[in-house]
């Protein structure tokens, strides 16, 4: 059976694309890897109201309303900032993807699960995709692929797509623990605890929270379980008779990536680096990575235009919206990393000034971090102290914008 577009993947990007596209009237096919949509869960599930109601999910889903959050130093200097209004939801990350995916059947998609590519045969009009599914072979012809699979996705890979840019590899888990803030994140920083990232506390209610931590350098001098480990035992006054439930964890794809579309051929989500360099949220951007995405697909699909030529506006509007948000991340995050224990703990301090503190609430939102980060990194009295771009940063950075311009041009 031939389809007009085949999406590998069914979290939210690859649900919300797979759903545009069947209300345009195309002929769509989701294959979903897991048996179950939403499991194994990767995500800490903390999302904002905009992707709440950019992806048309119920109220069901939320698990708690956050108000705040906690910043706490490796000395365990705290900086609280909240804001008497909701900065976040804690959502049931399993359940806000089914509904997504129930979403797409609805408008029309089909979806099959247990379903995993082995390989991508490109026709000349488009693909034959061989796929396992439910351990057996399967073929199916389309016009349009959508790779929406993840960080390490297998349709960037057989479509020559992948990059080398950095990761953040995640450990987390969900547990029972008493909590006396249930309406605020805490979030700990610093090298030694959590390389290049940062460690959090979601509390869900009902005694129940997600934490967890990673890294985000090349080469780490331990695992993540052992960083995971290191908050627990360091500040054991928030985690005292901690209950694990489960365990999860994953790898969030960071900086931009150089191209996100072939032949017949468009990437989406994590998949395409739709994430936040500096919290690693991958919910908004993917959701309006999806938009943009059916927007380019299905334009091409009617003008029967699916060359090189035809995608490219899907890249080109990408980068115009979240391009600059992206790339600010990156630098951003880079400069913290020159950064040593010592000096986070000087400007928690720093920040804990009223003036700071306002303008930490004032800026702050989850799904543009580089609002806040721009004005806070430019902080005049301790910039120079603490922000020394290095010149591999720097080299990074011009690597990036050439990549953008190789793009665009």
């Amino acid at each position: 059976m031939k389809y007009d577009v085949l999406v590998v993947g069914c979290g939210p990007a690859g649900a919300r694309t797979a759903r545009l596209l069947a209300e345009q009237g195309h002929k769509v096919l989701i294959l979903e890897e897991h048996n179950l949509v939403g499991e194994p869960v990767r995500c800490a599930g903390l999302i904002s109201e905009r992707s709440m109601q950019l992806a048309g999910a119920s109220k069901d889903i939320i698990q708690n309303r956050l108000m705040g959050a906690s910043i706490i130093s490796p000395q365990g200097t705290t900086l609280d900032i909240s804001t008497g209004k909701v900065q976040a939801l804690a959502v049931d990350r399993a359940a806000f993807d089914r509904e997504l995916a129930v979403q797409a059947q609805n408008a029309g998609a089909e979806l099959h699960t247990g379903a995993r590519v082995r390989n991508l045969i490109f026709t000349g009009d488009g693909y034959k995709v061989e796929v396992e599914e439910k351990n057996q072979p399967a073929v199916y012809n389309t016009r349009l692929v959508i790779g929406a699979d993840g960080a390490n996705s297998t349709t960037a890979r057989l479509a020559g797509l992948q990059d080398n840019n950095p990761a953040a590899v995640i450990y987390s888990a969900e547990v029972k623990i008493k909590r006396f803030n249930e309406d605020m994140v805490d979030v700990f920083v610093g090298q030694d605890l959590a390389p290049g990232w940062f460690g959090w506390i979601i509390p869900l209610g009902e005694e129940r929270c997600r934490v967890g931590t990673g890294y985000a350098l090349c080469r780490p001098e331990h695992t993540p379980r052992y960083y995971f480990e290191h908050i627990v035992n360091k500040f054991p006054g928030y985690f005292k008779d901690m209950q694990i439930l489960k365990y999860t964890g994953g790898v969030v794809p960071l900086g931009m990536k150089q191209k996100i579309y072939a032949p017949h051929l468009l990437l989406v989500g994590d998949a395409a680096n739709q994430v936040k360099p500096i919290s690693g949220g991958g919910v908004y951007p993917g959701l309006r990575g999806a938009q943009l995405c059916a927007e380019t697909a299905g334009e091409s699909l009617r003008e029967n235009n699916l060359t090189e030529h035809g995608l490219v506006k899907y890249q080109l509007t990408w980068e115009k919206e979240f391009g600059k948000e992206i790339q600010s991340g990156i630098s951003y995050r880079e400069r913290y990393l020159n950064l040593n224990d010592n000096d986070i703990d000087q400007l928690i301090k720093f920040l804990s000034n009223p003036y700071w503190r306002n303008i930490i609430s004032k800026y702050g939102d989850i799904d543009y971090p580089s609002w806040l980060s721009g004005r806070l990194f430019n902080a005049g009295p301790w910039v120079k102290k603490f922000l020394k771009v290095t010149v591999g940063v720097t080299n990074y950075t011009s690597s990036i914008k050439s990549g953008l311009k190789n793009v665009f041009t």
